[in-house]
């Protein structure tokens, strides 16, 4: 069996799967502290069962954006290095900044040594300020790490944790990989606090299975593996509601995904199945990273947003949520309550509910029934809006699927998948506002569980050949190797699909189910006067986001 957790803003979702049928499902309310939210989540979800028989886990956590949007990422201290042409000083983050000498070329020739006194400095300087947490970037380290490897071997022993640039990603985007470098630092300490507290609710309660994070490219990575790089698991809730609807829909058609949730409403596009990415990566509040994502968008609008009517009589719904619905003993009405009173939903107190939307509603002359109706429709007209906008966002620029497939015609979804608590009531009322047949899948309410448990391992590397310098690199895997100028773009793809897949299998994933992608290559001719020198190659290659055989089996 599989057993798939899923911490949302207002409810933790756990379900257990067997083959392809959800064998058990439970809702907890999610509370201030995450891990004790997950022990609560556990034992009510292993009632009666058998710990023993559970051989995978998966996990969607908030953990990690949570500490980014709150601010209570641990002090770190970053050691920069760019050379000519670009003061590195223009990206400086965090509480201790430092610039020190020393620079490679875009070929990664070393222009200029690192100054060993600058970097001794700025250690010293970066101690006496009690930090323990390091980052360290060089500007085209993803061509050569050494001058990373050398500011490590030089300050490494002085700190608790040291985050290294060029294992962040091979992409060349310097000021987003010092971005993501800082974030990998900064939650190296948190991310190990959680992984070993929840190995141990997980050990408490006997399950010993393989255990997995989900990560926002829709995949998943081992949880002890996971450490090095812990921005990885951020922003993972909108990847599980895409991957829910994959598992529970299939999205053949082009459609828009909607996972309408109590705090937020998720969403995201699937063209025939394979859902768009994010070409660059990721943004955390105001961080810009390298850390490769789905497409989604959030908006703070869901069944338990706060309800109110403002000065001018117009009905405002939202972005704030100030606790419970009234039917539930909470302070003020949501569409929740307006689900309640118009028997959509047989929960709660009803007659409490009805209370608060009638004195809503009382002095614009509706009745309550009324009110609720306008309400729900409210929602819908509000999630519509914002899901216009958003496609309007990808229209208007190249447009990526996860295999980098540039497409060419207008994304215009023929329908939409609609996941999440309220989905069924609110599926007409959203259909309607979006003018696109409606469809709720089985199992809606906990699709982004369902998304976790069955994600399979994905994995993306980087390759950096050069025959001119004699060097290829794959920054992902700590790979450089020598080469000579014979090495072929073949060579080159045959190097970077073994080392994927040597990779995603130390990661946990299932070696006869790898889906390797060649998402990107580029061949560049090097020219010194009027010849060729030598031949630049770059790929980029990754296991696709899928569904893991055993759901697909079922299926």
């Amino acid at each position: 069996m599989i057993l798939g957790l899923d911490v949302g803003g207002t409810q933790t979702d756990a379900v257990l799967i067997q083959g392809n049928r959800v064998v058990a499902h439970t809702k907890t309310p999610t509370g201030d502290h995450l891990l004790e939210t997950l022990r609560r989540s556990l034992e009510s979800t292993l009632v009666g069962g058998d710990p023993g028989r559970i051989d995978r886990m998966a996990f969607s956590t908030t953990m990690a954006t949570n500490a980014i949007v709150q601010d209570r990422l641990e002090p770190t201290a970053m050691i920069v290095s760019a050379g000519p042409g670009m003061d590195p000083g223009l990206f400086a983050l965090g509480p201790s900044y430092h610039v020190v000498e020393g620079c490679l070329d875009h070929q990664g020739f070393e222009a200029l040594p690192v100054n060993k006194a600058s970097v001794l400095q700025a250690s010293e300087g970066i101690q006496r300020e009690g930090i323990n947490t390091v980052g360290v970037v060089t500007k085209f380290s993803t061509r050569n790490p050494a001058h990373e490897l050398q500011i490590q071997e030089w300050v490494g022993s002085a700190f608790s944790h040291v985050a290294l640039g060029h294992r962040s990603s091979g992409v060349l985007n310097f000021p987003r990989r010092i971005a993501t470098t800082y974030l990998n630092a900064a939650l190296h300490g948190l991310h190990q606090t959680f992984s070993q507290t929840l190995i141990q609710i997980l050990d408490e309660q006997g399950l010993q299975g393989p255990r997995f994070l989900l990560k926002p490219d829709g995949g998943t990575i081992e949880l002890e593996k996971s450490g090095n790089a812990p921005c990885r698991t951020a922003q993972s809730g909108p990847a599980a509601s895409v991957m829910g609807a994959l598992a529970l829909d299939g999205c053949h058609d082009t459609c828009l995904v909607l996972d309408i949730g109590g705090t937020t409403t998720d969403m995201a596009v699937v063209l025939n199945g394979i859902p768009l990415r994010a070409p660059f990566g990721i943004r955390l509040a105001e961080f810009r990273t390298l850390i490769r994502s789905l497409l989604t968008r959030s908006i703070g609008l869901g069944g338990d947003s706060e309800v109110r009517i403002e000065q001018d009589g117009v009905l405002k719904i939202g972005p704030l949520r100030r606790g419970k619905p009234v039917a539930f003993g909470g302070p003020a009405p949501t569409p929740t309550d307006a689900m309640v009173t118009l028997e959509l939903l047989d929960q709660g107190d009803r007659e409490a509910a009805t209370k608060a939307i009638d004195a809503l509603g009382r002095p614009l002359g509706w009745e309550p029934r009324i009110t609720a109706e306008r309400i729900l429709e409210e929602v819908a007209q509000g999630i519509a809006e914002s899901a216009r906008a958003f496609l309007h966002y990808i229209n208007s620029r190249p447009v990526y699927t996860i295999y980098e497939v540039l497409q060419e015609e207008k994304v215009e979804p023929a329908s939409v998948v609609i996941i999440g608590g309220p989905a069924p009531q609110l599926a007409p009322y959203v259909g309607k506002a979006l003018g696109l047949p409606p469809r709720v899948p089985p199992h809606s309410g906990v699709a982004n569980a369902i998304g976790a448990a069955v994600a399979r391992v994905t994995f993306e590397n980087t390759l950096h050949a050069d025959t001119e310098r004699g060097t290829v690199i794959i920054p992902e895997a700590d790979l450089e190797e020598s080469i000579t100028h014979r090495f072929t773009v073949d060579d080159a793809l045959a190097l970077a699909r073994e080392t994927l897949k040597r990779q995603a299998v130390e990661m946990g994933a299932d070696p006869e189910s790898l889906d390797i992608s060649v998402i990107q290559k580029q061949v560049f001719n090097m020219i010194r006067g009027f010849s060729r020198t030598g031949r630049n190659i770059r790929l980029k290659t990754c296991i696709t986001p899928g569904l893991i055989p055993e759901w697909q089996r079922g299926r």
